[in-house]
């Protein structure tokens, strides 16, 4: 049986039980019960490929393309600004009530490695 010939059957099996192939990759994807499963792992180490697929078909809407890859982006940022500005991150500094020793063993390069590591993408 060849590639072409499983695909036909398994979009056959689609519309025999009244599922179309989004609805089925959303539900692997989302739901927790698929997690561990050998294709829902697939499906995801193979995202990248999937997307450069998606987004570069011709029928792809580049400027949709465009939005849903900055909204990714600004709620990934979102995000790390969360993280890098609670109080538990560390981060937090009182200029009030710093000593001259606290500012003279301030280290910008061990501040900039700690949050590159904390929020990789700002």
């Amino acid at each position: 049986m060849t590639t072409t010939d499983q695909v036909d059957a398994l979009l056959e099996a689609f519309d025999l039980v009244g599922i179309s192939a989004s609805e089925f990759l959303v539900e692997l994807l989302t739901n927790p019960h698929y997690t561990t499963h050998e294709n829902t792992i697939n499906l995801r180490s193979c995202s990248p490929c999937i997307i450069k697929l998606l987004t570069g078909h011709p029928e792809a809407s580049a400027g949709g393309v465009l939005k849903w890859a900055g909204d990714i982006i600004k709620h990934r940022c979102a995000l790390e600004i969360q993280e890098l500005s609670a109080k538990k991150s560390g981060y937090h500094f009182s200029v009030l009530h710093a000593s001259v020793e606290q500012l003279e063993e301030f280290d910008i390069e061990e501040l900039g490695g700690g949050m590159q590591q904390r929020a990789p993408f700002m």
